[in-house]
């Protein structure tokens, strides 16, 4: 925090980032408002993510090559409008179903360029010796914006629909645009680039071939794809849960997310502050065998009293896992590669979500929400003990000796980002 360019950007996100969750919460109920199935839900989700899966990877060669500030700042003013139209149709009570799934895919379009951009960018942020903490960091104020948005969202729902967590967004928006416009461009750490970029074919061949070749950066995605596809699909199934099986009306889903927040940004304060002496492994498997150990369990429970120290404990595992998937992957790339091989997380992270989300819509359609949260945990145990057995001969640096390794050799290798 004592570096002033990453204050801006920090804060700047906070706003933003608030709103989001706003919206990430008024969609869906939005969607069973209109008489949405969960099939429907599902689909709301895919089209998000579904962008990302073709166009991530694309964002991660621009990355490689624009001024990030500028592009970032374009994107956001895109994001805004898509808030702003929903907000219009929602307000004015003209919003059918149809809209908010066009309005799910224009969004997934800026995302998808928008998420590998702004990856690369945080690296520019600070030195090298602060980026493991700060990419702890930036998951804190994501987190942080997880506790509040979705607490905000839930009250306003109940006093005054769910239009207006639409317009709230749209002008958070302007905290990122106003923290991006203010940064001391003199002092941002530039990458060096290339006087001639290869073909956009073989920049993305490049950064594929250095993430098939790379244990440290493969298993990481691998864990990661498969625990977003089958274990992750919040966004469909909570607003199921809290109202089918929980009995819980607007305020009550969103305290149910609040609640999942506060266990993320727990989490994220912990990795943040606690020991730099980080063992990577550890909190990789450990934390993505609690999360699964405790949504197994939620899917067998019927109580909100129940429910509430569960998602808890679910966000504080899950962002464990996720923040040192990131970490691990980012100590792992040099910064010329940064931009395509964090398209890949991207693509891994938000490309697998489509298909989760229509598989979880499907079986909560069949068989109930709970029915859906326990089989998504059980199919990713599989995943998370194939990565466990194919690391198990993997050397994992402490985060602290790879931050100073970095410092030392002047090879900046690391980024600061949240994780999503």
């Amino acid at each position: 925090m004592r570096h002033r360019n990453y204050r801006l950007y920090w804060f700047g996100q906070i706003g933003s980032l608030t709103g989001a969750w706003m919206q990430s919460v008024a969609q869906p109920w939005l969607v069973l408002e209109l008489g949405g199935s969960p099939l429907e839900l599902g689909l709301v989700l895919a089209l998000m993510f579904a962008p990302s899966m073709f166009l991530a990877p694309i964002g991660g060669v621009l990355a490689d090559r624009v001024d990030k500030r500028r592009t970032l700042m374009v994107l956001n003013a895109f994001a805004m409008l898509q808030a702003g139209t929903l907000f219009a149709l929602a307000g004015t009570g003209v919003v059918e179903i149809w809209h908010v799934y066009l309005l799910a895919l224009a969004a997934g379009f800026v995302n998808a360029i928008e998420m590998p951009v702004r990856q690369a960018f945080a690296a520019e942020l600070v030195p090298a010796e602060d980026l493991v903490n700060a990419i702890a960091l930036n998951s804190t104020s994501f987190n942080l914006s997880r506790v509040v948005g979705p607490a905000i969202a839930g009250l306003t729902i109940a006093a005054f629909g769910v239009a207006i967590n639409f317009g709230i967004n749209a002008v958070s928006y302007l905290s990122v645009l106003i923290g991006l416009w203010m940064l001391d461009g003199r002092v941002l750490r530039h990458i060096m680039r290339p006087e001639r970029f290869p073909s956009v074919r073989s920049s993305l061949a490049e950064g594929l071939r250095y993430a098939v070749a790379t244990p440290t950066v493969l298993w990481p995605l691998v864990l990661l794809g498969g625990m977003a596809m089958l274990a992750m699909n919040f966004q469909t199934l909570l607003p199921l849960f809290s109202r089918d099986t929980l009995a819980l009306d607007s305020g009550g889903y969103g305290a149910l997310f609040a609640a999942m927040g506060a266990g993320s940004l727990l989490g994220s304060l912990i990795l943040a502050f606690g020991t730099s002496q980080r063992p990577m492994l550890r909190f990789m498997l450990g934390g993505g065998a609690v999360f699964l150990a405790l949504e197994l369990a939620l899917g067998f429970v019927r109580s909100p009293l129940l429910a509430f120290p569960l998602v808890i404990g679910i966000g504080l595992a899950s962002m464990l896992m996720v923040n040192t998937i990131n970490v691990t992957i980012q100590n792992s790339v040099p910064d010329a590669l940064r931009g395509r091989v964090m398209s890949l997380y991207v693509t891994v992270f938000a490309g697998t979500a489509p298909l989760g989300g229509l598989l979880a819509g499907a079986i909560a359609q069949g068989f109930g929400a709970p029915v859906a949260i326990s089989v998504g945990a059980g199919l990713a145990v599989t995943i998370l003990a194939l990565v466990a057995w194919r690391l198990r001969s993997v050397r994992m640096p402490l985060a602290a000796g790879v931050a100073a390794e970095a410092a030392t050799a002047d090879r900046p290798e690391r980024v600061a980002r949240r994780a999503a």
